[in-house]
């Protein structure tokens, strides 16, 4: 007889094995399979059968590792645990090892062709199982990286979120309400920012609010590194030849900046108002009390817009 024969026979009871395969896991872990798991086992006496009539080892293995790519996207989708993957592969093959055993029942077969069709079988399943395993690992892996970068979006998106560059009514001026915990990363995204929009908004003018700030604990970020990080955006804004001021620092600030020997080369004010009324003087632009009134107000709705984003996240 030819392994033909049990290829057929295979392919013929494909869904009594997978049935079968099906009931007999979900009796021994006390779980109900989906019907995805039983049409993976289906396919894979299918991919059995047609592997065993096939003369080339190569090709045969190729309509396995077909199987194992889908089915492993599958088990990863539906968040099947391991341990159930591999019980089944155990009893799928006690199937077809049944299979086998009642057609050589009914057939005379030699020992050398039973010998024969069983190490192929087995040889089809332990690369089924292998590249499986494999193909878990490889599209899970791909799972995480897919997770770091929507998680780097994320981030990127908050971030961008805590440092708003607000068009001001005021002409050719900028307003940065700093809500939240200071970090280095928010000062680089805003440097970084703050130079893009110079450009961008045809800005002379730059009002830094620092009202909302919260210092955070020293073991998070020293202070020394906050004094210099003001420091550094100063600089960086006036060698783009714009002018920036910085209000409402807190006294706790003031002292760090201090402590750390950092020189300020920008005017500081304690209010938004005091500072918009220096730029306003200073250019002649002539604002009314209704605009500075106006002023505030939206800088107040920014800071409550800007409040609820969650800095500690960044």
């Amino acid at each position: 007889m030819s392994i033909a024969v049990i290829a057929q026979r295979i392919y013929d009871e494909k869904e009594a094995i997978a049935q079968k395969t099906d009931e007999v896991l979900s009796e021994s872990l006390g779980t109900k399979n989906t019907r995805n798991f039983l049409e993976a086992h289906m396919s894979l006496a299918e991919y059995l059968s047609r592997g065993l009539e096939l003369e080339d080892e190569v090709e045969a293995k190729q309509l396995i590792n077909e199987w194992a790519e889908k089915t492993s996207w599958n088990a990863i989708n539906e968040k099947r645990p391991f341990n159930q993957s591999f019980k089944a592969f155990e009893i799928f093959k006690g199937q077809v090892l049944d299979v086998v055993e009642l057609q050589t029942e009914s057939e005379d077969w030699s020992n050398k062709e039973l010998i024969s069709t069983l190490r192929s079988i087995d040889t089809m399943l332990d690369h089924a199982a292998f590249y499986y395993v494999h193909s878990l690992i490889v599209n899970f892996e791909g799972r995480i990286d897919e997770s770091e970068q929507m998680m780097k979006h994320d981030k990127k998106l908050i971030a961008d979120l805590s440092v708003p560059i607000i068009p001001s009514i005021v002409p050719n001026t900028i307003l940065v309400p700093i809500v939240g915990m200071l970090t280095n990363e928010r000062f680089e995204i805003t440097r970084d920012k703050l130079l893009h929009n110079i450009t961008t908004q045809d800005a002379e003018s730059i009002v830094c609010d620092f009202t909302g700030a919260i210092l955070p604990d020293n073991g998070h970020f020293q202070m020394d590194d906050l004094a210099h990080q003001i420091e550094q955006l100063t600089r960086s804004v006036s060698l783009m030849g714009v002018e920036i001021i910085y209000v409402g620092f807190s006294s706790r600030l003031v002292q760090e900046i201090v402590r750390a020997g950092v020189k300020i080369e920008a005017e500081t004010f304690s209010t938004f108002r005091t500072g918009l009324r220096y730029l306003a003087n200073k250019k002649d632009w002539g604002l009314t009390d209704e605009i500075y009134s106006r002023s505030e107000a939206e800088e107040e709705e920014e800071k409550k817009l800007v409040s609820s984003v969650p800095h500690e996240n960044l």
